[in-house]
């Protein structure tokens, strides 16, 4: 089996809500680019990509016009090979490297007529675990937002954004805890927001008024977050901490962080996020698999379904629409990985046409 063609789309579908982090107020679409791999057998991989932190424009140009001539004549089933040969064409860009990634182990498993979390090793549990989500508002909305989240399914855990304001986020998260008791803990992202001075008493505020599950990235720097990790009795959990699987090697090593998010676009595929993932559970650390949405959401829960440290939930974003031809059901606590071979979904054409950006 050989690769004859790539196609490489653009897309931005509607969201249910502008997101808000430290970062700033997020866009009303989510962009994405849509990867197909063409074989000489007939059979087509499906992958996809968030730009995560790079422009859509160039995750797309380096696609076209870097690593599809890498890759047109090479045997699909050599991921390893093709993803070393990929690094050598262009280092870095772990996020558009991933959407080719990703569609050669639906290719694989395809042709081998098993779904992927059997080529990881099997199935150790259903998919991957769900919470809540509690967006950016004034206190006492986001506490009637997260009682009605509850009520409508019982999470063990809700997320909610910090790193905004430190005044403002204890205010949001008191409020918040306040309304839900003990019926969930509460996961707080701080995405880099604070400086050290501010993350040690604001986070040590939020620690005592209770119900203080985990503590996600709250401040840059690996040196800032080891030494959060020495002051706080809460689990801290890295993210923006680590990229390639050697920063998961740094992270263990100087004790960070007990926990770890793994997003697999923005690690480049699957295979750094089972390198990532052995580093994780030779260390006896747990990690939570971002679950994003359509295609990348379906190969989280196959990664949950296979990887023994993959024991944090995570929260799935909800759009406007799919591109998937059957929607996934991320309603309940779990989020499946599907038994059909590959990643066992498929594209819906005319979405991809209907929500492209190239025209």
């Amino acid at each position: 089996m050989k690769i004859t063609g790539v196609k490489v789309t653009p897309i931005a579908i509607p969201r249910t809500s502008a997101l808000t982090t430290s970062y700033g107020i997020g866009a009303a679409t989510s962009e994405s680019v849509i990867v197909e791999v063409m074989t000489d057998d007939g059979l087509t991989g499906i992958g996809q990509t968030a730009g995560q932190g790079q422009a859509i424009e160039a995750v797309v140009s380096m696609l076209r016009k870097q690593f599809t001539p890498a890759i047109i004549g090479e045997d699909p089933m050599n991921i390893e090979h093709l993803n070393i040969k990929l690094h050598s064409v262009l280092r870095g860009h772990l996020s558009s490297r991933a959407a080719i990634e990703l569609a050669l182990w639906d290719l694989k498993g395809k042709a081998l007529g098993v779904p992927v979390y059997q080529l990881l090793g099997g199935r150790l549990r259903e998919g991957v675990n769900l919470m809540g989500f509690v967006g950016r508002d004034e206190p006492e909305v986001m506490a009637e937002e997260a009682v009605k989240t509850l009520n409508e399914t019982p999470y063990p855990v809700l997320k909610m954004k910090v790193g905004i304001d430190p005044k403002q986020d204890v205010a949001c998260y008191r409020a918040v805890a306040e309304a839900v008791g003990h019926r969930a803990l509460i996961q707080v992202d701080g995405n880099t927001g604070y400086s050290i001075a501010e993350a040690i008493p604001a986070l040590t505020i939020m620690h005592d008024i209770g119900g203080l599950g985990t503590i996600e990235q709250p401040v840059s720097s690996l040196e800032d977050l080891t030494d959060l990790a020495s002051r706080l009795p809460v689990p801290i959990m890295a993210d923006e901490a680590i990229n390639a699987p050697s920063d998961a090697i740094a992270v263990v090593r100087s004790r960070a962080a007990s926990m770890a998010l793994m997003k697999i676009t923005k690690h480049g595929g699957i295979l750094n996020v089972q390198k990532i993932a052995a580093v994780f559970e030779s260390a006896g650390l747990t990690l939570s698999m971002a679950v994003y949405f359509d295609l990348m959401a379906t190969a989280a829960a196959h990664l949950s379904a296979a990887f023994p440290s993959v024991r944090w939930p995570s929260p799935a974003t909800v759009l406007k629409d799919t591109i998937l031809t059957k929607p996934l059901e991320v309603g309940g606590l779990i989020l499946k990985a599907p038994d059909k071979p590959g990643f066992g979904v498929a594209f819906d054409q005319e979405k991809i046409e209907k929500y492209r950006l190239d025209g």
